[in-house]
């Protein structure tokens, strides 16, 4: 992976491959490649982001539909790590079976997977936290991988409204690191890159 510029907007495009999607965790690779995973509410952009690290339009797919990656879909980086798009939560259209399923796959993986490093959780900047994010956070918080909080889709509010997002998200996590991202312009863009570069060698942000 090539070390970010010095405008952290403009750090290199990540050499991105999609390797494959799977339902169950046993069906990941088996090799001590160590895993980045994205999570966050259904629609909060994790496939844009995606995207946007690699700098390609259709990498990862965007849908309109919440709900639509019901799997664990894998992205070689460079080789040297997977990137891990997991199922969205909280899609209320979903059915109960169905929503059921979502929840079993990402408390297996989030569970289980010892490779797993980090995981970035993405929050909808113009919904705030949510329950199920604090419900996602308190999980997260229990494992061993570390966390980082990624303010999503900023550029929707104005700065007044950032500055009480942050002060809101730090008076209830102020020991968990977060980043605002946006992908119209690049914001926060080489610090998520930053972030990843360290979890590889066994520091955090």
């Amino acid at each position: 992976m090539v070390a970010r510029s010095p405008d952290s907007r403009y750090a290199p495009a990540m050499q991105m491959t999609f390797i494959k999607s799977v339902g169950r965790i046993e069906d990941l690779p088996e090799n001590a490649k160590i895993q980045i995973a994205f999570v966050g509410r259904s629609n909060v952009g994790k496939s844009t982001l995606i995207n946007h690290l690699a700098n390609q339009k259709s990498l990862a797919r965007v849908s309109a539909n919440p709900g639509r990656t019901q799997t664990l879909n894998l992205f070689d980086v460079d080789g040297r790590f997977y990137l891990v798009d997991l199922p969205g939560y909280g899609f209320a259209n979903a059915s109960q079976t169905k929503r059921e399923g979502f929840s079993d796959l990402l408390t297996d993986y989030l569970s289980k997977v010892p490779n797993l490093k980090l995981v970035f959780l993405l929050i909808d900047a113009r919904l705030g936290l949510t329950d199920l994010d604090r419900h996602a956070l308190d999980f997260l918080a229990e494992g061993d991988a570390h966390i980082v909080l990624v303010l999503n889709k900023i550029d929707k509010l104005s700065r007044a409204e950032i500055a009480d997002l942050v002060s809101t998200v730090k008076a209830g996590y102020p020991t968990i690191p977060m980043i605002q991202h946006t992908s119209r312009d690049k914001k926060g863009r080489g610090e998520i890159v930053d972030t990843m570069l360290k979890a590889l060698q066994g520091t955090k942000k």
